[in-house]
């Protein structure tokens, strides 16, 4: 048996004809040669990269966060802090550049850099607005430019928010804008609600947006016609006139200096029915709620004297 098995070796490897030579294998096919292994570094990098849309894409839950080495910017993050979308830029007005020039605001870019270009702005109305004497809480917010006005060479579409004191100490903060694919211009107010309130008891407060009913619709129930001596912004309305859209929620005071909001959209949002210029009015506004909130501009006391101002 093992010489058998010896000879059966031997005969096989004279047989063998050998391994092929080197040049005998298939050539590696061109398109393998060229393409490189893909770059994970470049595919991090690219994650938040400046979006195609003039208005930028906004997930439901957003948050703002502070980095610790600059005070004079914040990151729009999504449901955590490593989710960062957009860098927001706060505007002094000292440079006096840039959309706002000499009116303080706050600036939102299509970007995590602040040389990045610009998505929306929202500032004062006027250079003094901010002075305590002043009491002008009008807000100058300022998107893209509709189909229109980009045919005539607009950089940017400006829109106002003013604020109204309301009944039951409250305070609200109403602008209009498209809204949907069509779109179709609407009004929308800010509404405060105090500590606790909402479905949140341990909720520090903040803003809830309501999507109004038309103008005409409400006034034609409340009066009968299609005419009212007042103006839209000052038809009283409750919470159950209109869908709320967002939540605008300000973080606890030891908290402010890294997170000092969280947004939230709501009811109709959710489907993205609203459409992407009305979720960019959405954070923009929010952003300037948050600003007025810390610089003790959103309070009642200050809307209802720049009221009474404006009734002289």
């Amino acid at each position: 048996m093992a010489n058998h098995d010896g000879e059966s070796v031997q005969d096989l490897t004279k047989n063998y004809p050998g391994p092929p030579a080197y040049d005998e294998c298939d050539p590696t096919p061109p398109s393998q040669r060229s393409q490189a292994p893909p770059s994970y570094e470049n595919q991090a990098t690219n994650n938040h990269a400046i979006t195609s849309s003039p208005y930028g894409k906004f997930p439901l839950v957003m948050n703002a966060y502070y980095e610790w080495n600059s005070l004079k910017t914040f990151n729009l993050c999504g449901a955590t802090k490593e989710d960062r979308l957009y860098a927001v830029e706060t505007h002094t007005g000292y440079s006096a550049k840039g959309p706002l020039g000499s009116k303080a605001g706050m600036i939102l870019h299509n970007g995590l850099s602040t040389k990045d270009p610009i998505l929306a702005v929202a500032g004062d109305e006027s250079t003094f607005s901010a002075h305590i004497v002043a009491f002008n809480v009008n807000s100058v917010i300022m998107l893209p430019p509709l189909e229109d006005d980009r045919a005539n060479h607009r950089a940017m579409t400006t829109e106002m928010m003013r604020p109204s004191a309301m009944s039951k100490d409250g305070v609200a903060f109403i602008f209009s804008v498209e809204v949907g694919e069509k779109l179709r211009r609407e009004r929308f107010e800010w509404r405060k609600f105090k500590k606790g309130g909402g479905s949140n008891e341990a909720s520090p407060g903040g803003f809830k947006l309501l999507r109004l009913p038309s103008s005409s619709k409400k006034t034609c129930e409340n009066t009968g016609s299609s005419s009212s001596s007042k103006g839209d912004d000052d038809l009283s309305l409750t919470e159950d006139d209109g869908e709320v859209v967002a939540v605008l929620t300000l973080t606890k005071s030891w908290a402010k200096i890294t997170h000092p909001f969280s947004l939230e959209l709501t009811g109709s949002a959710l489907s993205g029915a609203l459409g992407e210029r009305w979720a960019l009015m959405t954070v923009i506004t929010a952003i300037r709620l948050c600003m007025l909130k810390l610089n003790g501009r959103a309070s009642k006391t200050s809307i209802s004297m720049a009221e009474k101002l404006r009734a002289k």
